[in-house]
């Protein structure tokens, strides 16, 4: 599902040799804010961001006027969850980018016509877009504990960063690129219906949240990927709204490719079999299994499997951190730590089970990462819920049917 999106758009140009339209922000009709010096002198109007209301959720807009800082940008941006303007949650939603778009400038014709006809409707382009797809434990609790455990894992670029209970980070927190957010759905719904009882229009606002919906939330992880322009630019995507429609470049399968793109290294962290309970002894027979050697003399040696076996036993007493830390310190043993860990896994443990082994005794479980990761992008709807199925862009009227 399209779960945010941040369009922009500038403001005509006309009238060459002047580089932009002789008018004020007063003349559009926004509410504006301004400063005021030491002598009483007004400086510096500005369009704070501001919040449209609509039938559920509202969207945040405002006008950048950089006219006066020596910048030549003048342009507004929309922002907002699509689902959440279309069905008053975001539990689920639509992949339909076109849809999406049209439910956010419509808000903002609707809210603002006399601002219209000062836009470049050809100059509409995407800023940012959020793609998020579910995947469903056991219950919230067991939920809860993968998404808690993933705050150790990391692999390749992809780095965790510590978050909230339930929720989890991937990527810097200020990149211009992507961010990854895995978090536990249910506690957000829970927190979004109290926040809601404050408001003056609550009761209305929790309406949606019907019995089957929050049901359907139980144990639901949702995997959040936000991709920001400059990662569709260095895919050569042109993020134009017209070449985007024209292209087809953001239909349901291209988002989920997207999104699988963007994911790549955090699930190859996780990849590996399923497993309900792991025992110490199973992973040395597998291990001596896949990795003894026979000799000339056709005696068979399990020394390379007993020596990973050994790494494995103290990463689960003392964990991942200090086993990698002493390996390091010892001259040529990094080398085999990272060796041992691809026979390991070569076992059909994960690197996320390993990261996580931090004092488990001999025969506790290991979570089974592999049954929390697998994204059924057939499944993300529920079963008594019908969307609509996505048209060819070229089957519908054009865009901003307000002003077409």
């Amino acid at each position: 599902m399209i779960d945010k999106l941040v369009l922009r758009c500038d403001f005509h140009k006309v009238g060459y040799p002047a580089r932009w339209p002789n008018f004020h922000l007063v003349e559009l009709g926004v509410p504006l804010e301004q400063s005021v010096n030491r002598d009483g002198q007004v400086f510096r109007t500005r369009h704070p961001w501001e919040s449209i209301p609509s039938s559920y959720e509202s969207m945040a807009f405002k006008i950048f006027d950089n006219r006066y800082d020596g910048l030549d940008q003048f342009y507004i941006e929309i922002q907002a969850s699509p689902a959440k303007l279309m069905l008053g949650h975001n539990v689920f939603g639509s992949d339909d980018f076109y849809d999406c778009c049209q439910t956010l400038i419509d808000l903002l014709c609707t809210t603002y016509p006399e601002l219209v006809p000062y836009l470049d409707f050809d100059s509409w382009c995407l800023r940012h877009i959020d793609i998020t797809y579910s995947s469903r434990a056991k219950d919230d609790r067991e939920a809860r504990a993968f998404i808690n455990a993933l705050g150790n894992v990391s692999f390749g670029q992809t780095k965790s960063r510590t978050g909230y209970d339930g929720t989890a980070y991937f990527g810097k927190k200020n990149s211009r690129l992507k961010k990854i957010k895995v978090y536990l759905k249910p506690a957000e719904v829970k927190e979004t219906i109290r926040r809601n009882v404050s408001k003056p229009d609550g009761e209305l606002l929790n309406e949606v949240y019907t019995p089957e919906l929050l049901d359907y939330s139980t144990a639901l992880i949702r995997w959040e990927v936000s991709l920001y322009h400059r990662y569709f630019e260095r895919l050569g995507i042109s993020l134009r709204l017209d070449d985007i429609f024209h292209n087809n470049s953001f239909a349901p399968n291209h988002l989920q490719t997207y999104w699988q793109l963007a994911t790549l290294d955090l699930f190859t962290a996780l990849k590996g079999q399923t497993m309900k309970i792991v025992k110490d002894t199973d992973i040395q027979d597998q291990l001596r299994a896949k990795f003894a050697k026979v000799g000339k003399t056709g005696k068979v040696s399990t020394a390379l499997a007993d020596a990973a076996f050994r790494t494995y036993r103290e990463i689960r007493r003392d964990g991942w951190s200090v086993v990698i830390d002493l390996m390091t310190t010892s001259s040529g043993q990094r080398g085999t730590f990272n060796r041992h860990v691809k026979m390991l896994t070569e076992c059909g443990l994960s690197r996320a089970a390993l990261q996580n082994m931090n004092g488990l005794n001999d025969g506790a479980d290991i979570i089974p990462f592999v049954r929390f990761i697998e994204v059924d992008f057939g499944a993300q709807f529920p079963g008594w819920y019908q969307p609509e199925p996505p048209r060819h862009v070229y089957q519908r009227a054009p865009l901003l049917r307000l002003v077409a």
